[in-house]
């Protein structure tokens, strides 16, 4: 017994002077910024009632080593912080004081953080960098989900575009899984648009008495408690504007809750608490809690002026990341895709919004604005032809001497753009023994058209995919004009037939080397 209370003495002496040495460093680094009281100063993050500085030790020595950078959500409230890396400036062991220190001042006396867990972690972080930000480190080391009142939480998702509440008996699911922490959330979808979630779970009522439920939603949706619709959110909005109250006598126990959703476009956001006979503050049952209501979207039409075709450089939806977005002044638009040499969208009327991109750091894919979106490809553009000059036919299954696209690897690489003066597009890639240049520019005529000149060089023959998963239906005598799904016409003006395969609903070309196509492109 005395040589174990001998040892807790020293270990809790150990303690409090690691913790006094990590007072020292907090106040003299961290004090600034979270506060001497660990609440947070001048607008910044605190420690006291955050989830951050608990748990495994491992995320808040990453933080003190390499920084953290970009949003994150504290205590309920988004930041958005610069947090810079001390990794270079404290030692193994002053590092273990501080956290020491944090913990159990203001993480509710978490345990302490070991000189060996900050080296450990150190070494296994030693190539990194760059900051942290807050997903990485939450999807390495995620927080203990918070238990709410919602029991056998089940969410099921649907995919589609509604402009009113479906009938979702009538819909088949895309999703459906438990949700144990009993939390809910539109990221559970796996979606950013056109989905739709329905979640139904029990509420799990501590006494009798008054409940009142808070509802709102971007876009719109309705809740049921004991199987009866108590509220409603109706039309496609942001939050804020829309939000429901509406009280609810409850018996102790256990009540039916359902919450029906649907997700059109822009933010995805769900917002339901309660206030039962007890509670001073709202008790929220979804990952968004209330607050202020997210900025609505600045509109920043982004289109062709004095005759020059407009260029848009980011992420746009429905293509790869190096994708290049350029609308003509005749009101058509294209977006071509760096990493697959394929000109992958195209689209009438309005070209792009750089409202999200272009204000508060938007981040995501932006659709275009237009009407009229057709996908042509998804996939590699550019391939070598076959051994015996024919077309290279895409099969999926690879039978046969068939080729199989997803294996076949790129004949070129892109190598850049140049835009002329009214701001037209070449496209140049090229590969071992090969060059291609990608022209496009509006066509003269009553009818709005595009003409998009493809020059093959080097001593290789080439098959450019022209479009892929779309129907296609040549309509004229040698194959020199097709049809695709969606009413876009494609013309050879000049140069080799078009090759329509109808199994794999690809149209492509093959130009050998020195050869040139003119193609015309117009909606029907």
């Amino acid at each position: 017994m005395r040589t174990s209370s001998l040892l807790a003495l020293l270990a809790s002496a150990v303690f409090v002077t690691a913790a006094e040495d990590g007072a020292q460093i907090y106040n003299s680094l961290c004090g600034a910024c979270h506060g001497p009281d660990g609440k947070g100063l001048n607008g910044l993050p605190p420690l006291v009632g955050s989830e951050w500085p608990k748990g495994a030790p491992a995320r808040s020595i990453k933080i003190v080593l390499n920084g953290l950078s970009g949003p994150v959500e504290v205590a309920g409230k988004s930041y958005n912080i610069d947090m810079p890396p001390q990794g270079a400036v404290l030692s193994d062991e002053k590092i273990a004081a501080v956290l020491t220190y944090v913990r159990k001042s203001f993480a509710g006396g978490a345990g302490p953080v070991s000189v060996d867990e900050v080296k450990s972690v150190r070494a296994a972080t030693a190539q990194r960098t760059t900051p942290w930000t807050a997903d990485e480190l939450l999807k390495a080391h995620p927080f203990p989900p918070a238990k709410t009142a919602l029991k056998n939480l089940v969410g099921t998702m649907y995919k589609g575009e509604w402009k009113t509440l479906p009938d979702f008996s009538t819909l088949k699911p895309a999703l459906m899984e438990d949700f144990n922490a009993g939390v809910i959330d539109p990221a559970q979808s796996g979606l950013k648009d056109a989905f739709a979630m329905v979640w139904t779970a029990q509420f799990d009522a501590p006494v009798d008495g008054k409940y009142t439920f808070t509802f709102d939603c971007d876009d719109f949706g309705a809740l049921y408690v004991g199987g009866e619709r108590i509220a409603e959110v109706k039309g496609i909005g942001p939050v804020g504007k829309r939000v429901k109250e509406v009280p609810v006598i409850l018996k102790k126990g256990l009540t039916p809750i359902r919450v029906e959703y649907v997700e059109f476009a822009g933010h995805e956001i769900v917002m339901l608490g309660y206030k039962g006979p007890k509670d001073k503050a709202i008790q929220w049952l979804s990952k968004t809690k209330g607050g202020k209501a997210p900025k609505e979207r600045v509109l920043i039409p982004i289109e062709a002026k004095d005759g020059v075709a407009a260029l848009y450089r980011n992420f746009i939806d429905k293509t790869t990341p190096r994708a290049i977005g350029i609308g003509f002044p005749n009101g058509l638009n294209i977006a071509y895709s760096a990493d697959n040499l394929a000109a992958e969208l195209i689209w009438t009327g309005k070209f792009m919004d750089g409202g999200h991109h272009w204000t508060d750091r938007g981040a995501g894919n932006e659709p275009p604005a237009g009407t009229n979106v057709i996908k042509l490809s998804d996939g590699q553009a550019v391939l070598p032809a076959s051994g015996d000059g024919a077309v290279v036919r895409f099969d999926r299954n690879g039978e046969g001497k068939e080729w199989n696209f997803a294996s076949v690897k790129l004949a070129a690489e892109f190598k850049g753009y140049d835009l002329d003066k009214a701001g037209n597009p070449t496209f140049r890639s090229a590969g071992e023994g090969v060059t291609l240049s990608d022209a496009w520019a509006p066509a003269a005529g009553a009818q709005p058209s595009l003409t998009r000149t493809l020059k093959a060089g080097g001593d290789k023959a080439l098959t450019i995919v022209l479009s892929r998963d779309l129907g296609v239906t040549l309509v004229s005598a040698g194959s020199l004009s097709a049809e695709l799904a969606g009413g876009l016409v494609v013309r050879a003006v000049s140069g080799p037939a078009l090759k329509a395969d109808a199994a794999t609903k690809t149209l492509s070309l093959t130009l050998q080397p020195g050869e040139t196509a003119v193609l015309g492109y117009s909606f029907r």
